[in-house]
């Protein structure tokens, strides 16, 4: 593990101090879009402040860690489950269709997420705005959203929001600690989670709300419908920089000032 990340045993046991007993249920919610069925598959507790979500399920790395942190703190965590890929599959009569599911939640995303063998139909928009509502249905009872995404470490890291960066449109402020991995970072819409963050000295990018690309990721959703969103990515296989970027996030939270 890099140096960097030597307050992991003080932040967990803060974190456990924070932490109270709650109720968990696990349940699956299926969703059928057309002849496919896949599932929404949650862990939910008595609390509705924070919920963790992963909508990549080939993003390993992102489900061992939140799943680590959740049998000593227990959490709402919610991951589609289908078949292990990036993209959502679904079939319509004879011919097939895959969306990206962080594309879809909006309608200009959706039309250009959309690939298949056929052509773009009508129901098949219909199927991806089907599955957006469900994970929108899910998400609005909760106060926070943290999303847990998985990078490769060739194109896409924190220096791609930096200026002239293929992210530079969509970014407001961001800070680079040098002494952290670049694919490792914090994305989030609100200003007073980024300033948090970026005393804590960790790379972190805040969202331009009124600015930016409008690419259907659920980011931009949660900042047209101003919902406080985080996301925390790290480079797949990074599992002990991405459970450190989880504890700092869920320590963020546990304070009350940063939750309401």
């Amino acid at each position: 593990m890099m140096s960097f990340y030597s307050r992991n045993l003080r932040l967990f046991l803060v974190l456990m101090l924070l932490s109270k007993p709650q109720l968990m249920l696990a349940q699956n919610k299926l969703i059928k879009l057309g002849k496919t069925q896949i599932e929404l598959k949650q862990v939910l507790i008595n609390n509705k402040d924070i919920l963790f979500l992963n909508i990549h399920q080939d993003e390993q790395t992102s489900i061992d860690a939140i799943q680590s942190f959740a049998k000593v703190i227990p959490l709402n965590f919610a991951y589609l489950h289908h078949k292990q890929t990036r993209r959502v599959a679904y079939q319509i009569g004879k011919h097939n269709f895959t969306v990206d599911p962080n594309r879809i939640f909006t309608k200009q995303g959706r039309t250009n997420t959309i690939e298949t063998n056929y052509k773009v139909t009508i129901r098949s928009k219909l199927m991806a705005k089907k599955l957006a509502n469900e994970i929108v249905n899910l998400i609005k009872n909760f106060k926070v959203i943290v999303t847990l995404h998985n990078n490769t470490d060739v194109n896409y890291s924190i220096k791609s929001y930096l200026k002239d960066g293929e992210e530079a449109q969509n970014t407001a402020e961001v800070y680079v600690n040098p002494n952290m991995d670049a694919d490792d970072f914090i994305y989030t819409t609100e200003k007073k989670f980024f300033d948090y963050l970026k005393r804590a000295n960790y790379n972190v990018i805040l969202q331009d709300n009124n600015n930016f690309v409008n690419d259907g990721s659920l980011s931009i959703y949660c900042g047209i419908n101003q919902i406080p969103y985080i996301n925390i990515e790290a480079q797949l296989g990074h599992y002990n920089e991405q459970l450190e970027l989880i504890k700092i996030v869920y320590e963020m939270l546990s304070r009350t000032s940063y939750v309401f």
